[in-house]
């Protein structure tokens, strides 16, 4: 999602947000998934369950996700730290580890649309700061810098161990992966990690970092993305998968572009201002964002000729807004994955 000193900016893009649902299906055993990015989405996908309910059935409900043999997971994956949920419930994070391959998860939770502290890190894209886990130069938004943070900040409900002595714990021989991932800001912010990761003494020499992206914003200067694609350690991949119609992707690295590829349909002339203004302050305070990596299209949804209630694309802003919401659509990722929607 993304940000905007405008209010109209802002409910713009709180217009994006999507909920994820729950599946089933049904399978006698775990079984190792050759799907990996449908296996990664699917982690993502989970992290938004409960999203608005108490920590305790944010985690109940996690784990009953996680052990369900009818999702592209195979039920192969369960928690061993977290949710690690911080303040006002702006920012969750959860480890997993896979029965069958002995590798972790760190999967990282999209934008709450319970919590207002969140909603304001996606918006909150006119001011750079510095990336401290990086090298001179490399900065980020201020909202994704409030996320790591929190993301850093929080513990397992349980053992009161942040993320950083979790993964510190962790007895290892042979060198696991250690995956990254999430969907939307959670994307957006599995870059932060990553480089975190990479960069921490006690950490970047114990996993094979693995990186998944889906639908993840731009919320970086060029010297992180450069500096962070030049220092992943050998054998570490970064892969950011998106929907070719999904707007989300194109915030904050191409605003322009939403209008002139009409993402994901005709632009609205009021959004198109929107998108205008806002472009032009970014442009004007010297900002420039980048996505870390090129995207990798996963498709699309096809564009219908109606939608809930009988909306046409004549009734153009109910149109666009309904169509932003289904090509950003965590469960429709799953689908143009080929992985099993939660729901």
């Amino acid at each position: 999602m993304k940000k905007y000193v405008l209010f109209p900016m802002i409910a713009f893009f709180l217009l994006t947000l999507v909920l994820s649902e729950g599946c089933k299906k049904d399978k006698d055993s775990p079984e190792v998934n050759t799907n990996m990015p449908g296996t990664m989405m699917t982690l993502s996908s989970i992290s938004y369950a409960a999203e608005g309910s108490s920590a305790s059935v944010i985690k109940d409900s996690i784990t009953i996700l996680l052990a369900d043999q009818a999702l592209t997971t195979g039920g192969d994956w369960s928690l061993v730290w977290g949710p690690g949920i911080s303040a006002n419930n702006e920012n969750l994070v959860y480890v997993a580890k896979s029965s069958s391959s002995a590798s972790y998860a760190v999967v990282i939770r999209g934008t709450n649309i319970h919590s207002i502290g969140d909603l304001i890190q996606d918006v909150n894209v006119f001011t750079l700061v510095s990336f401290p886990y990086g090298k001179a130069g490399d900065s980020v938004s201020a909202g994704a810098m409030d996320g790591l943070a929190n993301l850093l900040g929080t513990s397992d409900p349980v053992t009161g161990a942040n993320l950083e002595t979790y993964l510190n714990s962790i007895a290892t021989g042979a060198k696991p992966t250690l995956y990254i991932t999430g969907h939307s800001l959670g994307g957006a912010l599995s870059s932060l990690v990553t480089y975190w990761l990479i960069t921490n003494d006690q950490l970047k020499d114990k996993f094979v970092f693995s990186t998944f992206t889906f639908a993840a914003p731009g919320f970086v200067n060029e010297s992180f993305k450069n500096n962070l694609l030049s220092s992943l350690p050998s054998g570490a991949t970064y892969t950011m998968k998106v929907n070719s119609l999904d707007m989300i992707p194109y915030a904050y690295s191409d605003l322009e572009g939403i209008t002139t590829n009409n993402i994901p349909v005709h632009v609205p002339l009021l959004y198109r201002l929107i998108i205008t203004v806002a472009s032009d302050s970014l442009q004007g305070r010297g900002i420039h964002y980048f996505n870390v990596k090129s995207a990798e299209s996963i498709g699309n949804i096809p564009i219908g000729t109606t939608g809930p209630g009988g909306i046409t694309p004549s009734d153009t802003i109910q149109w666009y807004d309904y169509w932003v919401g289904v090509e950003h659509s965590s469960n429709n990722y799953l689908k143009l994955l080929g992985a099993q929607p939660l729901k």
